[in-house]
Formats: structure tokens, sequence, C-alpha cells
């Protein structure tokens, strides 16, 4: 009798919620090759931060809380932070098409991989298209009506941010539809704010008069690394072995 009730007792039943885990459908692992070209992609947005916090450090006049990233791509080795953007876009697509293969099968597949190509070449474009002088850099420079390449750079940074917070909000979608990543609907949701939030608070800061404006460039740089960490932390988790459930819809 007591071995029976033993075997009735609470701590010996089976836990609910290990029940349930097992009883998901298996996630089919990502191929090894499509996570090589995701990491390349990561690859690219790490070597985009180091080169531009190394290039704000040592060039003369500029002050990385206040001036943008893309002032680096003005006066003597301006080229640098160019080829940066450049690259950056190039890993982007990269990653583009990667995603394209992994979110194979479902509607994700087309949406996701668009906003990020979209990303990439917006990149690429304020790579060719450099700013106008910022208040205060390069040192002497003197402020003038805006010209064509500000105005095109100005539109692709803009378009930039958009992407990356609506590749959030749509990633963010596709992990509600698998019970593993639901963690990350709610971490990607977030992210996708925080860019709006920190590159609204950058916009204001382009304002030499806004309580914001010597701050323009940390709050640039908070937006633009929020889709960097997420990717690590993404990628860590995937190359651990962590599928992604096929999606129909």
């Amino acid at each position: 009798m007591r071995d029976l009730a033993d075997q009735l007792s609470p701590a010996n039943q089976p836990d609910p919620s290990k029940r349930v885990q097992s009883n998901l459908p298996a996630s089919p692992s990502i191929p090894r090759g499509l996570l090589l070209w995701l990491t390349f992609g990561l690859v690219g947005a790490v070597l985009f931060t180091i080169v531009y916090l190394i290039e704000g450090a040592i060039r003369p006049g500029y002050d990385a809380w206040r001036h943008a990233i893309s002032a680096l791509s003005l006066g003597p080795g301006g080229w640098i932070q160019q080829a940066n953007f450049i690259v950056y876009g190039v890993c982007t697509l990269c990653m583009a098409f990667a995603w394209r293969k992994v979110l194979k099968g479902s509607v994700y597949a087309i949406i996701y991989p668009i906003i990020r190509g979209i990303e990439g070449l917006a990149l690429i474009m304020v790579g060719f298209f450099s700013q106008d002088p910022a208040p205060g850099y390069p040192p002497g420079s003197v402020l003038t009506t805006p010209t064509f390449h500000e105005q095109i750079h100005i539109i692709g940074a803009y378009v930039i941010a958009g992407a990356m917070a609506c590749g959030f909000f749509a990633i963010a979608w596709r992990f509600a539809r698998d019970p593993r990543w639901r963690g990350w609907v709610t971490y990607s949701l977030i992210s996708g704010l925080l860019v709006l939030v920190f590159m609204a608070f950058f916009g204001a800061g382009q304002n030499p008069q806004n309580v914001f404006a010597g701050y323009a460039g940390l709050f640039e740089r908070l937006a633009t690394n929020i889709e960097p960490v997420w990717e690590i932390v993404l990628l860590a988790r995937l190359w651990a072995g962590t599928g992604l459930m096929r999606s129909n819809t």
C-alpha cells in the first residue's frame, strides 16, 4: 500500500509543463551553412561598430556624444566610414538572403528578408551619399543650405532606422507562432520600440537649441546597436541547436 501511495503522490507525477514541452513538434535545426551566412552578416554589424568607435576616438574635433556616426564620413579619412557603411550594407544583404532560406515555407520568408534587404541597400546608399558638415565638425567647417547629398543621406538614415524597427515587429509575429520562441516576441517588440524612441531623440538633437543636442550621437548609437545585440543573442541560441518550427502562414 505504501508503494502504491508513493506512486500516486504529486511528487512522483510528471510535471505538466514537461508533458506539454514533450508534446511540441520537433523544430528542425538551422543548417550549418545558413548559420554561417547569418554569422557573416553579424560580423559586418560588429565590425561596423568597432570601426566607428575607433574612428570617433581618434578624429580631432569629433565628439561621439553629440556628433552622428555619419559625420565620420567627412574630413580626412572620411572614406573609411563610407566604406564601413557599404561593407555593413553588403553583409546585411547576405543576412537577408540567409533569412529567406531559414524562414522558407511561410510569408515571413518574404516579408522579413525584404525588410532586411531594404536596410542593407539604405546602408550602402548612405555610404555613397555623405552628410553635410555638422556643427563643430569638421573643425572650421561652415554650415550651408542642405545639399542633395545631405537630403539623400537623411532619407537613407531614417530608412535604416525604420527598417530595423519594422524588422523587429515582423520577426516578433513569426516567433509568436513557435512555442519555443514565445519569449522572443516581447524582446523583439521592445527592441523595435526602443529603436524608434532613441531615433526620435536623435532627430530632436539635430537642433542645436534642443536639450538633446549634446547627446544626439549617444542616442543614435543606442538605437543602432539594439539590432546587433539582438542578433548576437539570437545566433547564440541557433548555434546551440534551437531550431524554428515550420510555419505555413
